[in-house]
């Protein structure tokens, strides 16, 4: 046995081998030290304390699916040995195969997903510093490409996409995907080169799958990375689960002009899946949408928020789809009350292509199949085109007859169980049936008989797993025993016999068992295929009912949040929302929410700068803005009173301060890192958001940093633009660049305390408020005092006599006009205006020296002293240098 496992595993080294023997699956050698700990079970081993120890562990066959969930989770992979025949059957020893390799990027067991996400498995293909990614999910037959420029694009996608699994061919991958890789802990599997085809096979083998003549018509060429990705996806899924993956008969290519593009950073910022703080839903835009029934409406909806859409026709189909449903309350909530009651119809179709299918799940797929008639029928008679479109899809009469003909009404959890197959679908079966489950009747008669023939009372005929039947007589009865009684046993009080009339009752009982259940197999498989070959449709109705499900969902949020249907427009009409709120904050607050308008556009207001104290609700406002363009552009209403939205190609964010200390960059470095990227691929068509950029480093120069980032979006980039910053002095460039407009939090102050208004209005603050906020904080009131002595000497441009600012001690009161720091002193600004105005090249380099010697004069005397200490100018040479 020992040699055959190590045959078997030899055949599967990157995984750990299950070998199944009687009621338990083994693991031997260094798979059983690694799963041991991992599953929390106990480590033996045979031939303990010999130089022939094989270390071992093992886990019961009936709970394989929760310990594998472990291992998977842990990102390793496992074989699957089982055994091919009986054991009572067999001449020597039993014959085994692995019959799948679970691995986390191909498992399809429900007990092990998450019904709401999608489990993709993410295959990587390169070329000439060209790449592409092929990603698949076996458990929906979900297939799709993307082409990446290179290798950030790759891991944009990645971030995004989160895979399970990730397939390449060895030494192929750039080493920044190998870093990112190694960094998120990603199960890796890494393709020989036999395992990788390219060129006219992969081709070949992609065509052939999808029954296509040639890729072309999907945009595909043979010889390019995302062919041979494609290609490699399909063959490690076809070994790992033992399958054709019949129901696998479409591949899109997604491109980034399909599709409102968010990246990661996006989406983290924005909370748009997880939350910041907590890593879960709570908190997060899903939490407040996801009002879904079905889990393939909750994996389409999580789609349509990380790929909103771009064409406004395809917005607007949605939108009156969603107009249609709100209006209609009594519609959406018989659509709704249907849709509670429909499974996972992709999941199961692609479950009984694989023949993992249960009979409780086909019992799940039958309901849905019962419901899906009656949820088209509610869209049926609508006005909405798209609404129209989807109750034309086909519900599957058909197939659900079969099921219904084939499947009792409450199938059990596992076909050895038995009583799947309905009565009157076959006699034969029936009839085994009768006599297996009536055993007990004829076991009754049988005894009842014998009583009367031998006038023992007490007789009973019972049943054990080493005699099988057997009659039972006392001691005290021994004498009425007749003759045809086989003693088989002998008892302190008791004899057991046997007769031949018990033996041919027991062998009819149990053929009749074992006819059953082959019987029924046999039924159930062929029900399987029936399934299997409907995969395809099967997919298409079970995207349908989710579509309906999103929709609805998409109703009901609006009537319940009083949210408005936006008007999406082409891209570069700018945005004006009108009474905007931020749809979790509103959702999640005690207090009610004060709406904002927002006013961006490419002609007059392309970036916004926003000032306002700390808590004023800068950061809640620019969210939001985001926010309400991805649910318009997704096909949702908003939280506003009006919203016109021109459709954005991208939406950036750079807020919040985090760093990465595993490759060694600051909190400073991670926001110039995102800040460049935003800067490198912004277009005029995009939405940018920054907060607070050029905070992590020292003043002047994140203020220097800002100003320019501000310019080159204005005069370079051209995207629609929220800026929130405390550098007032930014506000300057609202008088110096046309398209550029100061807003600010109103607040209102009143002995000392201030008023959050959250109103945001034309203007720009004088100050930050921090010292109040700090009081508000609970900071002791001896550390505010002291910050408001330093900061009305700073405001006051206190200066030692060394030049340094006089921190120490003083109450200076803060000249008129001055809250913050300004880049230069009055007397410096007066320099510089007397500097612009010069026309320096007409002077001699002496008289050019003595005036910059004269302004710098004026310049100490400015700063208190200063220039007392200034060293005498350098004298000028005969070339006048």
């Amino acid at each position: 046995m020992l040699r055959h496992y190590l045959e078997i595993k030899a055949q599967h080294p990157d995984a750990l081998l299950l070998y199944r023997m009687g009621d338990f699956y083994e693991l031997f050698f260094e798979d059983a030290r690694t799963a041991a700990p991992l599953l929390e079970i106990t480590l033996t081993a045979r031939q303990k304390g010999t130089a022939n120890e094989a270390p071992m562990c093992g886990i019961p066959h009936h709970a394989l699916e929760s310990y594998v969930g472990k291992l998977l989770r842990a990102g390793l992979k496992v074989a699957i040995c089982d055994q091919m025949e009986d054991p009572a059957a067999a001449k020597g020893l039993v014959r085994r195969e692995v019959t799948r390799v679970m691995t986390p990027g191909t498992v399809s067991e429900p007990v092990l997903l998450d019904g709401n996400e999608d489990n993709l498995l993410a295959s990587l293909g390169w070329q000439d510093g060209a790449g592409a990614g092929a990603f698949l999910d076996v458990s929906t037959a979900s297939f799709f490409v993307r082409r990446w420029r290179g290798p950030e694009e790759a891991i944009e996608d990645l971030e995004l996409l989160r895979p399970r699994e990730v397939l390449f061919a060895e030494g192929t991958l750039p080493e920044a995907v190998a870093a990112w890789l190694q960094r998120q802990g990603v199960c890796e599997t890494q393709l020989a080169p036999e395992q990788t085809p390219r060129g006219a096979r992969a081709e070949e083998l992609l065509a052939r799958q999808l029954g296509l003549a040639t890729l072309r018509g999907l945009g595909l060429e043979a010889g390019e990375p995302a062919v041979a990705a494609a290609a490699a996806a399909l063959l490690y899924a076809q070994d790992t689960q033992k399958s054709g993956l019949s129901h696998l008969r479409t591949l899109a290519v997604r491109d980034s002009s399909d599709s409102l593009v968010l990246d990661a950073t996006t989406l983290a910022n924005l909370e748009v899946l997880r939350s910041l703080r907590e890593g879960g839903r709570r908190g997060t835009l899903l939490s407040i949408v996801d009002r879904t029934l079905t889990p393939a409406g909750g994996r389409m909806l999580r789609d349509w928020l990380r790929r909103p859409l771009r064409d406004p026709q395809a917005i607007a189909e949605r939108h009156d789809a969603v107009a249609e449903l709100l209006e209609q309350a009594a519609r959406r909530e018989r659509l709704r009350q249907t849709l509670s009651g429909v499974g996972d119809p992709e999941r199961l179709a692609s479950r009984a292509v694989l023949g993992t299918l249960g009979p409780r799940e086909a019992g799940a797929l039958r309901e849905s199949l019962r419901r899906a008639p009656e949820a088209l029928a509610e869209t049926a008679g609508c006005a909405a085109g798209r609404l129209q479109e989807l109750a034309a899809s086909d519900p599957l009469a058909g197939l659900l007859a079969t099921l219904e003909a084939t499947l009792v009404e409450a199938p059990p959890h596992a076909l050895r169980d038995g009583g799947v197959i309905a009565e009157g679908l076959d006699p034969e079966l029936d009839a085994a049936r009768s006599l297996a489950q009536d055993s007990k009747r004829h076991i009754l008669a049988l005894e009842a008989r014998e009583r009367q023939r031998t006038g023992i009372g007490s007789l009973k005929v019972r049943y054990n797993k080493v005699f099988g039947y057997y009659v039972e007589v006392t001691k005290a009865n021994q004498h009425l025993v007749p003759d045809d009684y086989v003693r088989k046993q002998t008892l302190v009080n008791a004899e057991r016999y046997v007769t031949p009339e018990i033996k041919e009752l027991e062998e009819a009982i149990l053929a009749a068992e074992e006819r059953q259940l082959a019987l029924e197999q046999a039924h159930y498989e062929r029900l399987l295929a029936a399934v299997a070959e409907r995969a395809p449709e099967l997919r298409r109705l079970g995207e349908a009912l989710a579509e309906l499900d999103v929709l609805a969902t998409f109703a009901e949020v609006a009537a319940r949040q009083r949210w408005c249907r936006p008007t999406v427009l082409p891209a570069g009409a700018g945005v004006r929302i009108e009474e905007g709120r931020h749809p979790v904050v509103e959702a999640l607050s005690r207090d009610p929410f004060v709406p904002n308008d927002a006013e961006l556009d490419p002609g007059e207001r392309q970036v916004v700068v926003l000032t306002g104290p700390n808590m004023g609700g800068k950061s809640t406002y620019l969210r939001q803005v985001a926010l309400i363009v991805l649910l318009a552009q997704a096909g949702s209403f908003v939280p506003a009173a009006t919203a016109r939205v021109g459709a954005v190609d991208r939406i950036f964010t750079r807020v919040g301060a985090s760093d990465d200390l595993a490759r060694g960059e600051s909190t400073f470095m991670v926001e110039m890192i995102e800040t460049a990227r935003i800067l490198h691929h912004a277009t005029a068509e995009s939405l940018v958001v920054l907060d607070e950029v050029g905070r992590g480093t020292a003043t002047f120069d994140g203020l220097s940093l800002a100003w320019a980032i501000v310019e080159h979006l204005h005069e370079r980039c051209g995207a629609m633009t929220l800026f929130a910053t405390h550098y007032h002095e930014l506000t300057e460039l609202a008088q110096m660049l046309p398209r550029v407009v100061n807003r600010t939090m109103a607040v209102k102050e009143w002995e000392e305390k201030i008023l959050f208004l959250r109103r945001v209005v034309p203007g720009s603050a004088d100050k930050s408020y921090g010292l109040q906020v700090a009081r508000l904080a609970g900071l002791p009131q001896e550390v505010v005092t002291r910050a408001g002595e330093v900061l009305r000497n700073l405001e006051a441009q206190e200066y030692d006599p060394a030049g340094r600012p006089r921190l120490a001690r003083g109450d200076a009161a803060p000249p008129a006009g001055h809250s913050q720091l300004r880049l230069f002193s009055a007397g410096e600004e007066a320099v510089a205006r007397r500097l612009r105005d010069a026309d320096l090249d007409r002077l001699t380099p002496l008289e050019a020296l003595n005036l910059l010697q004269q302004l710098k004069d004026e310049l100490g005397s400015d700063q208190k002293g200063m220039s007392s200490s200034s060293a005498p100018p350098p004298p000028v040479d005969a070339s006048g240098s």
